[in-house]
Protein backbone atom coordinates (compact mmCIF):
# COMPACT_ATOMS: atom_id res chain seq x y z
CA UNK A 1 0.00 0.00 0.00
CA UNK A 2 1.34 3.51 -1.04
CA UNK A 3 1.17 6.65 0.73
CA UNK A 4 -1.33 8.23 -1.35
CA UNK A 5 -3.57 5.53 -0.82
CA UNK A 6 -3.04 5.73 3.13
CA UNK A 7 -3.19 9.76 2.91
CA UNK A 8 -6.54 9.39 0.71
CA UNK A 9 -7.59 6.62 4.00
CA UNK A 10 -7.11 8.71 6.42
CA UNK A 11 -8.86 12.06 4.99
CA UNK A 12 -11.61 9.85 3.90
CA UNK A 13 -11.61 8.95 7.52
CA UNK A 14 -11.24 12.57 9.26
CA UNK A 15 -13.97 13.71 6.95
CA UNK A 16 -16.47 10.93 8.08
CA UNK A 17 -15.47 11.73 11.47
CA UNK A 18 -16.39 15.37 11.21
CA UNK A 19 -19.65 14.45 9.28
CA UNK A 20 -20.45 11.85 12.20
CA UNK A 21 -20.14 14.80 14.90
CA UNK A 22 -22.30 17.20 12.74
CA UNK A 23 -25.13 14.65 13.36
CA UNK A 24 -27.43 14.65 16.37
CA UNK A 25 -26.85 12.54 18.96
CA UNK A 26 -29.56 11.16 21.34
CA UNK A 27 -27.23 11.31 24.48
CA UNK A 28 -27.91 14.23 25.97
CA UNK A 29 -27.56 15.24 29.27
CA UNK A 30 -30.93 14.33 31.00
CA UNK A 31 -32.27 15.86 34.22
CA UNK A 32 -34.90 14.47 36.34
CA UNK A 33 -36.74 16.26 38.56
CA UNK A 34 -38.28 14.80 41.82
CA UNK A 35 -40.37 16.75 44.28
CA UNK A 36 -41.66 15.37 47.48
CA UNK A 37 -44.49 17.26 49.97
CA UNK A 38 -44.70 16.84 53.29
CA UNK A 39 -47.42 18.20 55.18
CA UNK A 40 -47.07 18.57 58.96
CA UNK A 41 -49.48 20.11 60.68
CA UNK A 42 -48.52 21.93 64.32
CA UNK A 43 -51.01 22.69 67.27
CA UNK A 44 -51.36 25.98 69.21
CA UNK A 45 -53.38 24.77 72.52
CA UNK A 46 -54.81 27.14 75.03
CA UNK A 47 -57.08 26.74 77.95
CA UNK A 48 -59.00 29.32 79.75
CA UNK A 49 -61.22 29.04 82.59
CA UNK A 50 -63.91 32.23 83.58
CA UNK A 51 -65.38 32.21 86.92
CA UNK A 52 -68.72 33.66 87.76
CA UNK A 53 -69.09 35.91 84.38
CA UNK A 54 -72.10 38.77 84.60
CA UNK A 55 -74.03 39.21 82.34
CA UNK A 56 -74.44 42.11 79.98
CA UNK A 57 -77.88 42.18 79.63
CA UNK A 58 -80.78 41.41 81.95
CA UNK A 59 -84.14 41.29 80.75
CA UNK A 60 -86.94 40.96 83.58
CA UNK A 61 -90.34 39.71 82.61
CA UNK A 62 -93.44 40.38 84.31
CA UNK A 63 -95.32 37.09 84.83
CA UNK A 64 -98.60 36.06 86.75
CA UNK A 65 -97.52 33.68 89.95
CA UNK A 66 -101.02 32.11 89.69
CA UNK A 67 -100.17 29.43 87.72
CA UNK A 68 -96.57 28.46 88.48
CA UNK A 69 -95.17 25.79 90.97
CA UNK A 70 -93.37 27.30 93.59
CA UNK A 71 -91.53 23.95 94.73
CA UNK A 72 -90.46 23.50 91.23
CA UNK A 73 -88.49 26.55 90.43
CA UNK A 74 -86.98 26.63 93.84
CA UNK A 75 -85.60 23.29 93.01
CA UNK A 76 -84.51 24.04 89.21
CA UNK A 77 -83.31 27.25 90.80
CA UNK A 78 -80.29 25.48 93.17
CA UNK A 79 -80.13 22.77 90.30
CA UNK A 80 -76.40 22.45 88.82
CA UNK A 81 -76.85 21.64 85.28
CA UNK A 82 -73.40 21.14 82.97
CA UNK A 83 -73.14 22.11 79.18
CA UNK A 84 -70.64 20.42 77.14
CA UNK A 85 -70.45 22.17 73.48
CA UNK A 86 -67.95 20.78 70.91
CA UNK A 87 -66.73 22.32 67.50
CA UNK A 88 -63.83 20.48 65.39
CA UNK A 89 -63.09 21.57 61.66
CA UNK A 90 -59.81 21.13 59.91
CA UNK A 91 -58.42 24.35 61.79
CA UNK A 92 -59.78 24.82 64.97
CA UNK A 93 -60.95 22.10 67.99
CA UNK A 94 -62.87 23.94 70.45
CA UNK A 95 -64.51 22.27 73.52
CA UNK A 96 -66.41 24.27 75.80
CA UNK A 97 -67.55 23.28 79.46
CA UNK A 98 -70.48 25.50 81.48
CA UNK A 99 -71.87 25.12 84.47
CA UNK A 100 -75.12 26.56 85.44
CA UNK A 101 -76.29 27.17 88.59
CA UNK A 102 -78.67 29.68 90.49
CA UNK A 103 -79.55 31.30 87.07
CA UNK A 104 -76.11 32.30 86.56
CA UNK A 105 -73.05 30.71 84.64
CA UNK A 106 -71.07 29.70 87.32
CA UNK A 107 -68.12 28.23 85.79
CA UNK A 108 -66.88 27.75 81.92
CA UNK A 109 -63.87 26.21 80.63
CA UNK A 110 -62.87 27.32 76.94
CA UNK A 111 -60.36 24.81 75.51
CA UNK A 112 -59.35 24.75 71.80
CA UNK A 113 -56.54 23.79 69.75
CA UNK A 114 -55.47 25.95 66.32
CA UNK A 115 -53.99 23.82 63.69
CA UNK A 116 -51.37 25.34 61.64
CA UNK A 117 -50.12 23.15 58.47
CA UNK A 118 -46.36 23.80 57.29
CA UNK A 119 -45.05 22.54 54.37
CA UNK A 120 -41.80 21.01 53.50
CA UNK A 121 -40.98 20.83 50.15
CA UNK A 122 -38.29 18.63 49.22
CA UNK A 123 -36.72 18.79 45.87
CA UNK A 124 -34.03 16.25 44.52
CA UNK A 125 -32.28 17.25 41.03
CA UNK A 126 -30.44 14.22 39.38
CA UNK A 127 -28.13 14.92 36.39
CA UNK A 128 -26.52 12.14 33.20
CA UNK A 129 -24.15 12.98 31.36
CA UNK A 130 -22.72 11.04 28.50
CA UNK A 131 -19.32 11.13 27.05
CA UNK A 132 -19.38 12.96 23.74
CA UNK A 133 -15.41 12.79 22.97
CA UNK A 134 -12.91 10.19 23.94
CA UNK A 135 -9.79 9.19 22.61
CA UNK A 136 -8.08 5.50 23.75
CA UNK A 137 -4.75 3.75 23.06
CA UNK A 138 -3.84 0.12 22.31
CA UNK A 139 -2.88 -3.03 20.53
CA UNK A 140 -3.81 -6.55 19.33
CA UNK A 141 -2.86 -9.74 18.10
CA UNK A 142 -4.10 -10.18 14.55
CA UNK A 143 -3.76 -12.83 11.57
CA UNK A 144 -2.93 -12.07 7.71
CA UNK A 145 -4.68 -14.36 5.68
CA UNK A 146 -3.03 -13.93 2.41
CA UNK A 147 0.11 -14.10 3.86
CA UNK A 148 -0.67 -16.64 6.30
CA UNK A 149 1.32 -15.45 9.52
CA UNK A 150 0.11 -13.61 12.91
CA UNK A 151 0.80 -9.82 13.59
CA UNK A 152 1.16 -7.18 15.79
CA UNK A 153 -0.79 -4.16 15.77
CA UNK A 154 -0.59 -1.02 17.43
CA UNK A 155 -4.35 0.52 17.80
CA UNK A 156 -5.81 4.43 18.67
CA UNK A 157 -9.34 5.01 18.62
CA UNK A 158 -11.62 8.24 18.16
CA UNK A 159 -14.82 8.10 19.69
CA UNK A 160 -17.68 11.18 18.95
CA UNK A 161 -21.00 10.54 20.33
CA UNK A 162 -21.73 7.29 19.12
CA UNK A 163 -18.96 6.92 16.76
CA UNK A 164 -15.66 5.12 17.24
CA UNK A 165 -13.25 5.50 14.33
CA UNK A 166 -9.82 3.02 14.62
CA UNK A 167 -6.67 3.21 13.15
CA UNK A 168 -3.94 0.89 13.57
CA UNK A 169 -0.69 -0.47 12.16
CA UNK A 170 0.51 -4.40 12.23
CA UNK A 171 4.27 -4.26 12.76
CA UNK A 172 5.21 -7.38 11.01
CA UNK A 173 2.56 -7.73 8.17
CA UNK A 174 3.87 -4.05 7.81
CA UNK A 175 -0.18 -3.65 6.78
CA UNK A 176 -2.44 -0.13 8.47
CA UNK A 177 -5.90 -0.48 9.62
CA UNK A 178 -8.64 1.06 9.68
CA UNK A 179 -12.60 0.74 10.81
CA UNK A 180 -15.87 2.46 11.84
CA UNK A 181 -17.35 1.11 14.99
CA UNK A 182 -21.19 2.53 16.03
CA UNK A 183 -22.45 1.90 19.56
CA UNK A 184 -26.04 0.67 20.00
CA UNK A 185 -27.01 0.63 23.34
Amino acid sequence: MNIKTLLLLLIATVALMFLLHRCPSTDTVTTTQTTTTTVHIDTLKFRDTVYFPQPYRVVELRIDTLFIDTSKVIRDYYTEKYYHISYHDTILKALADIKVSENSIELAKFDYEVYRPTIHTTTIITEKSVQRFFLSMGCGVNYCITENRAGIELLAAVGIKRQNIHFGYDFINQTPRIGWQYRIK
